[in-house]
């Protein structure tokens, strides 16, 4: 399990919502069990943005329930960060490119990366048609 989804377990483990009793909020049982599913679904390497996109709580009023604003930035919050944690990052390296086709048993030469600097210049003149 990579580390930023182990982060993302903990933090989701110890988050703590602002009560409230004189507006709406959401019920905090619900959001509690919503949590549990997330973690479930993390530690089993399950994506978990349908997971959230799914979860509908009821609103009380009256009564203690978690700040609706907080809950829902933190669930956005949740998805961009699993989204980011489940992309591998592409592999860099300084390796003569003979010498990463031996490594690879690859006959064929390999094309050469572009780095990000000329990617970036790349999009930069799709941008301005230079």
């Amino acid at each position: 399990m990579s580390t930023d989804r182990e982060l993302l377990i903990e933090e989701i483990s110890h988050v703590r919502f602002t009560p409230v009793r004189l507006r709406e909020g959401y019920e905090m049982g619900e959001v509690d069990d919503v949590l549990d599913r997330l973690v479930t679904a993390l530690r089993a390497g399950e994506p978990v943005d349908q997971l959230v996109s799914d979860a509908q709580f009821t609103p009380v009023r009256m009564r203690e329930g978690y700040d609706m604003s907080e809950v829902d930035r933190f669930l956005d919050r949740v998805v961009s960060e699993a989204a980011i944690a489940d992309r591998v990052p592409p592999i860099y390296t300084d390796a003569p490119q003979a010498q990463l086709a031996a490594t690879h048993g690859d006959t064929a030469p390999m094309a050469p990366t572009p780095s990000v600097i000329q990617e970036q210049r790349g999009l930069l003149s799709r941008l301005l048609r230079r």
